[in-house]
């Protein structure tokens, strides 16, 4: 209503009767939109009819709010499980299933989801552990304070897509509202201040180097990021060339009651389309694999003007299998509400095949890559801006913009490329092959050759005792490569001298080697190391607990060390 007065009043003589009309507009479009954002938030309720809810708008809208209801709310949580009686039950896990129920109901009443549990399909051992797990998340403010901020976001731009303020009109923006937009730079430049001010620290050989230099060399960066993606399409066509395959190129949009700038919009969120529309490439995926289809490609997911997502599909598959794929993915994108198409479902369902006197197939999705990541190499003026705004709505929404199917995993791939030929000549002259195809970004050659290379991982638990899977490097046929081994650190640069001093006991100098004595002989391994590095006796100690662990360690920026099988090797 503020903003439609302030608009009459910027016009030339504004008088009170027009004022009065614009108010009332005012009102009455809030009302016919309120009820949507009420029924999707119900914290948000001015009709005051339902009970009083502990969150609030206010509560939401404030960073120590915030924090102090996720406060109270995990006391409360750790209060329920110290009193919980679990006499009654006649086992563990029973007792541990009540105390879950019970407390997902109040965690419900400040609208996050309680952690997941399956309870079909698992032994008593794993459900316990699972309940277990779940129960030190829910006393866990911080978990807590985590959902209620992303609950923050979804609730903004919902509102703000609710009332119009995003789409292709004069007075709209589009892709995401100002408000999230500005709130996505915010985060942008904190976290740039925070890669300036941190240092990575190698903990075994006490090298360092600056975040952001490291951040530089990553798919963090963005232009990294475009790049690999088009050494990848570039990579996937030529590996259809060789097959005979041919190209598709699909968009694949939701039905019209997911889209905010329709009348049959159905108050549906930007989330929920998405995931909706990922339900139904989940079943046509199904149904491909069930007739034994091969292909490959990528899928990117884009927003509209009014941020409601679409994808673009870009498919590689045979000439004979064309038709049967193509038919698949239009029974499935068409299915839902079709009498609105009519005859032609090309609103919905659009599909194109490369026409190779137009270009090749990467010409075509380098567009989209480039849009959707940074605007780099693009005609328009404003894709730059663009590009950040589409990475704000994939952020403020949590959608996954790119996807890959078919081929080989690209962790592998990153993985090869950290490799020296000092790790994989001496295991094959294949691996080597397969190595230097991936240093020379030959994308095609790593997924012909990469057959017999898997992944390797590391597990540990975290802090609620939960397993996850860290990438320490491949194997080839068994025999395991490790290119994450060594362990950093992330050091505030003010704090790196201190945790240089404190990292071991003694410095590493090249004092008097002979201070060996009879109480205290030296040992074998501490004489080879040594020889190779010419540090005193005190200054190879620091290496031996990483060697023991069979992590490799960097003596400078040309030489490495490890120990296998009880022999010191030098790279």
């Amino acid at each position: 209503m503020k903003r439609k007065v302030e608009s009459r009043k910027s016009r030339t003589n504004p008088t009170k009767e027009n004022l009065e009309r614009a108010a009332r507009d005012g009102v009455n479009f809030g009302l016919k939109h309120a009820a949507f954002i009420e029924d999707k938030f119900p914290f948000v309720d001015y009709r005051k009819k339902a009970k009083p809810c502990r969150l609030t708008h206010d509560i939401l809208m404030s960073d120590t709010a915030l924090s102090t209801l996720a406060e109270v709310v995990s006391d409360e949580h750790s209060k329920t499980i110290a009193s919980f009686d679990a006499v009654p039950f006649v086992s563990y896990v029973e007792a541990l299933t009540e105390l879950y129920n019970e407390i997902s109901v109040t965690l419900k009443d400040i609208f996050i989801n309680p952690p997941s549990v399956t309870f079909k399909g698992k032994d008593e051992e794993e459900l316990e552990r699972s309940l277990e797990i779940a129960l030190l998340k829910l006393q866990d403010e911080l978990w807590i304070e985590k959902r209620l901020t992303h609950l923050r976001a979804q609730y903004i731009e919902y509102a703000q897509i609710t009332l119009l303020r995003v789409g292709e009109k004069a007075h709209q923006t589009c892709y995401v509202s100002p408000l999230s937009f500005t709130n996505w730079k915010r985060k942008q430049r904190e976290g740039l201040q925070f890669i300036e001010a941190m240092v990575v620290l190698n903990n075994d050989t006490g090298e360092h180097f600056e975040l952001a230099e490291v951040v530089k060399r990553t798919t963090a960066n963005p232009e990294n990021r475009r790049i690999e993606m088009m050494v990848r399409s570039r990579g996937f066509e030529e590996l259809a060339q060789d097959l005979g395959y041919t190209a598709l190129f699909i968009t694949w949009t939701l039905p019209s009651k997911y889209h905010r700038n329709s009348a049959k919009w159905n108050g549906a969120s930007v989330k929920e389309g998405h995931q909706a529309l990922m339900n139904k490439w989940a079943n046509a995926r199904a149904m491909i694999a069930k007739d034994d289809i091969e292909y490959f490609g990528f899928r990117v997911a884009e927003p509209h003007k009014d941020a409601t997502s679409h994808g673009h599909y870009f498919l590689f598959c045979s000439h004979a299998e064309k038709n049967t794929l193509i038919e698949i993915l239009k029974t499935c994108a068409i299915s839902e509400d079709r009498d609105e198409l009519g005859h032609d479902i090309s609103k919905r369902f659009d599909v194109k095949e490369c026409d190779p006197s137009k270009g090749g197939a990467t010409a075509y999705i380098a567009k989209y890559i480039s849009k959707n990541i940074n605007g780099n190499h693009m005609p328009e003026t404003e894709a730059e801006e663009y590009a950040y705004r589409v990475r704000a709505w994939a952020s403020t929404h949590r959608i996954r913009q790119f996807q890959q199917f078919g081929g080989e995993p690209v962790s592998l791939w990153r993985n090869l490329r950290k490799a020296n030929p000092s790790d994989t000549l001496p295991i094959s002259e294949e691996l080597e092959e397969l190595r230097q195809a991936t240093d020379s970004s030959k994308w095609s050659l790593f997924c012909k050759l990469a057959t017999k290379a898997k992944i390797e991982y590391q597990e540990k638990q975290n802090k609620y005792g939960e397993t996850v899977r860290k990438v320490i490097g491949f194997s080839w046929l068994g025999q395991i490569i490790e290119t994450a081994a060594t362990q950093y650190s992330l050091v505030r640069r003010k704090d790196l001298q201190r945790a240089l001093e404190s990292r071991s006991g003694s410095p590493w100098s090249t004092e008097n080697n002979c201070n060996q004595t009879p109480e205290k002989p030296i040992l074998p391994l501490e004489k080879a190391l040594m020889d190779v590095t010419g540090w005193s006796v005190k200054g190879v100690q620091c290496l031996i607990p990483p060697l023991m662990r069979g992590s490799r360690v960097s003596i400078d920026r040309y030489t490495n060390i490890s120990f296998t099988n009880n022999r010191l090797l030098v790279n």
